[in-house]
């Protein structure tokens, strides 16, 4: 089985400053055109799965306009408890690096732990319901998708899409 996971296109919340957010907004009109130039082809895929987020699901749809996205919250952006909807500058830069690094975790986050947990979950639930041989597309947060470069990819396995900061991971059984 074979996954293509792409990040979400642009929202207004890019930019902002924000560590991380469970603000939910539509793509925005920069992020239809990256969607638009990112087209795949009704051949690539057998199935597509997208966060509940409304950035995911646009994103899937006008990136892959030929199946309707399967919704997973198993594939969402990681909660960070009381760091949500706070900005970059109101946090000390070494503190944010031990989160990022999963060293530290802020009071009410999620723990790697928690976000392998969801990935496993994720992978398992596709396998029963895809074939083998079939061929994923997946519309996630930057968060899950650096999770699994980490932690279930060998660096033979990764291929740059090039379609919204992408890569290819297979699934072995």
């Amino acid at each position: 089985m074979q996954f293509t996971f792409i990040r979400h296109a642009e929202t207004d919340l890019n930019g902002k400053g924000y560590i991380a957010t469970q603000l939910d907004y539509h793509i925005n009109e920069r992020g239809i055109y990256q969607c638009v130039n990112s087209v795949f082809e009704e051949k690539d895929f057998d199935a597509v799965y997208c966060s509940p987020s409304k950035r995911t699901k646009d994103t899937a749809r006008l990136v892959y306009p030929y199946k309707e996205p399967i919704v997973s919250p198993l594939i969402s952006q990681r909660n960070l408890g009381i760091l949500n909807e706070k900005k970059k500058w109101e946090c000390d830069k070494e503190y944010l690096k031990s989160v990022r690094a999963y060293i530290v975790n802020p009071e009410n986050a999620e723990t790697l732990n928690d976000l392998k947990r969801r990935i496993d979950m994720f992978f398992n639930l596709v396998r029963e319901q895809q074939s083998d041989d079939n061929k994923i597309l997946v519309v996630s947060h930057n968060g899950i998708m650096r999770i699994i470069k980490l932690y279930y990819m060998s660096e033979v396995e990764e291929v740059d899409t090039k379609n919204l900061g992408g890569f290819t991971y297979k699934l072995k059984r």
